[in-house]
This record gives structure tokens, sequence and C-alpha cells, in this order.
């Protein structure tokens, strides 16, 4: 019954009614697949813990960062509330407003409940491999698809079961590729796995459509080897995030803030001051496992001069 109730999703998912783009957009529109792909990582991520989702500080950052990589093909801002609520016509959820009833229009959806059989399916590891290959391969371009498949972290598994039905590649634009996509998921996995919460400054902000303060920052230069390690990274809000990059702060090796005060000039309300940080342990969120590696942050101060 599994197999069949597979096959069925399966089939779903190659008939998504995907928009062809006009203009500087082409092939076709990127937003239901990107979302549907999004919602598949999040289940493997064990991020799904119902039917119902909404648009969470996970899946923006997951559909803007995998987005970011068909921006080539499709330069418009890709708008997450379009997928979330055409998605219905098809079948895969219902889209409600705040207060529960049926939405009307992308701006009123703001919770989607699962199909059952596709909530069902979704916590089965086959049916994820293989409709996450099925959607990369059917929607996405050849430089997309390498691109998409080492985000996902799907090289190692599933690059030799879609190459069948991809152009040939050049070697350097394929590396280009696979680094984009390895920056991707870079991306998502710091961000999200440090709760959105900035290290220097402790600080969480969520707007109501899941947009997040924080970036994901390299520690070890990123110019220097193209460092992806989730231990090179820090959840950084915008500020923090600029002033680590230009090595007017870094960490030393007992977790404290080291400045570098022969750097900068400043002024401003204390709260978005650098000074009052030194000397302050890196802040995580509660529950948060992930610590970065002191051996990173020792070649960031090699690289800025700092002690």
């Amino acid at each position: 019954m599994k197999g069949e109730l597979a096959k069925k999703w399966l089939g779903k998912l190659t008939k998504l009614n995907a928009a062809t783009g006009t203009g500087k957009c082409r092939g076709k529109a990127p937003h239901k697949p990107l979302l549907l792909l999004c919602l598949l990582d999040m289940a493997e991520a064990g991020e799904l813990g119902g039917r119902t989702f909404t648009r969470t500080a996970g899946l923006v950052l997951r559909f803007k960062s995998y987005g970011a990589l068909v921006s080539e093909r499709w330069p418009t801002r890709l708008d997450l509330r379009m997928p979330f609520f055409y998605l219905r016509t098809q079948g895969f959820w219902q889209a409600f407003t705040l207060e529960m009833t049926l939405a009307e229009s992308p701006d009123s959806c703001f919770v989607c409940e699962l199909h059952e059989e596709l909530f069902d399916l979704l916590a089965d590891a086959d049916f994820r491999l293989k409709a996450r290959l099925l959607l990369v391969s059917r929607y996405f371009e050849p430089r997309e698809r390498v691109a998409l498949l080492e985000s996902l972290g799907l090289c190692a598994d599933g690059m030799d079961k879609v190459e069948r039905k991809m152009s040939v590649l050049n070697e350097e634009a394929e590396d280009a590729a696979r680094k984009k996509g390895r920056s991707a998921r870079f991306a998502v996995q710091v961000v999200s796995r440090y709760k959105f919460t900035c290290a220097l400054t402790g600080l969480c902000c969520l707007t109501m459509d899941g947009a997040a303060i924080v970036d994901a920052a390299h520690i070890e230069p990123f110019a220097e080897n193209q460092n992806d390690d989730i231990e090179n990274g820090l959840a950084l809000c915008k500020n923090a995030h600029w002033m680590f990059d230009e090595g007017l702060w870094s960490v030393r090796r007992d977790g404290r803030v080291l400045l570098a005060p022969q750097r900068f000039t400043e002024n401003g309300p204390e709260g978005l001051r650098l000074q009052p940080y030194a000397g302050r342990l890196l802040q995580f969120a509660a529950g948060v496992m992930l610590r970065p590696k002191a051996d990173y942050f020792a070649r960031h101060r090699v690289v800025h001069g700092m002690p």
C-alpha cells in the first residue's frame, strides 16, 4: 500500500504546473519545487513536528538560500507566499489564515496543513530521497542541479542517479556549482542550528514572515580555503558579522571576545557599540550543542594580526 501511495505522490511531483518565465526569467518557475525541497529538507532534519506548518525562520532561510542557487536563471525576487498558497490547488495541503479559516490569497495564507498521506510519506527516507532527486532533475537546469544536490547533502548518495538526466557539465562549471551548493548548505545549517541567535550579542529577532536578523559567518575567512565546515561558522547579526570580517574583533582560546581597538573608533548607544563586549563569552541559545572550533578562531586571529 505504501508503495502505491509513494508512486501516486511522486507522480504529483512531476505535475507542479510551474509557470514559464518571461523577460529575464527563463525556463520553469522554481518557486513550487523549491518550497517542496525545503519541506523535504526539514522533514529530513526532524523539523516538521506535525501536519501543520507556517513560514518559520527555518523554512524562510532554506527558501532564500536554495533560491539563490537559481538567481542567474530567475533574477527576480522569489516570493515564498506564492507557492505557500498556490500548492493547495494541487492537493499538497490546505491553506489557512491565522484564524484557521480557509485562506483566499497569498497575503492571507499563514498556516498550511499537509495532506495526511503526504505527511506520512515524509517520514520515509526512501520516499524523501526519490522525491528530492525527482524535483531536482525535473525542474532545474544542469548547474542548478549540481548546486542543489550539494546544498541538500545528496551528491554522495544521489548524483549517479541523476547524472543520466543531466547535460554534460565542464569541470570548472560543475565545481563552481558545487561550491555554491555547499555555501547554501552552510548557511542553512549554521543559522538554524544556532537557533537564529547572534553569538556576539545574544540577539534573536524574527519577523512574522520568518526572516532573521542573523547571517552565517565564516570564522576562518572563506577566501583562504573555502572552508564550509559547520564548526567554522557563527550566526551573527549584520553589524557583528561585518565587524568580525573586518577583523575588529575575534575570540580567544577561552571563548572570550577579543577586540582590536586600534583599528576603529565608534560612537552611539551602548547596545550597538562593540567595546562593551570585550572579554565577554560568546552567547548561545539554550539547548544549542554545536560550538565553533577554537582552531578556526586561531586562524582568524592570525589573518587579522591579533594575538
